[in-house]
């Protein structure tokens, strides 16, 4: 018997880091930085194919209180990505490459309101 053909080809991966593993990496950050008072996690669920990634953030030692910073979502193509974040409110805003999703990224995770959230927490889990 002939050997079936391959019609596939050759198969790569897309270039550069996901919108994914920049948010995990940003969330082993935060855990080392409070030295694990505060940690953040990043959960996926997928709709209609849609990916959409919440970044929490987490007290282990106040029960695993748990507070969503922000929501981002994609579909099968990593960009544009949409986000919604505590300094954007309800709204939804597109960001349409990865140096603007890391922007965007950096201005939610520096910015004041998500500085005072966290200063809580660990005043919380400290007190």
């Amino acid at each position: 018997m002939a050997a079936q053909p391959d019609f596939w080809g050759e198969i790569g991966t897309a270039e550069g880091p996901t919108p994914l593993s920049i948010l995990r990496e940003q969330a082993a950050l935060l855990g080392r930085k409070t030295k694990g008072l505060v940690e953040a996690k990043v959960d996926t669920a997928t709709f209609d194919g849609i990916f959409t990634h919440s970044f929490k953030l987490v007290v282990p030692a106040l029960d695993n209180y748990t507070y969503e910073l922000f929501l981002i979502s994609h579909g099968i193509d990593l960009y544009p990505v949409k986000a919604s974040g505590v300094s954007d409110g309800v709204k939804w805003l597109t960001l349409e490459s990865e140096n603007a999703f890391l922007a965007w990224l950096q201005g939610t995770l520096s910015s004041p309101k998500t500085k005072k959230i966290i200063a809580n927490l660990l005043a919380q889990a400290t007190g």
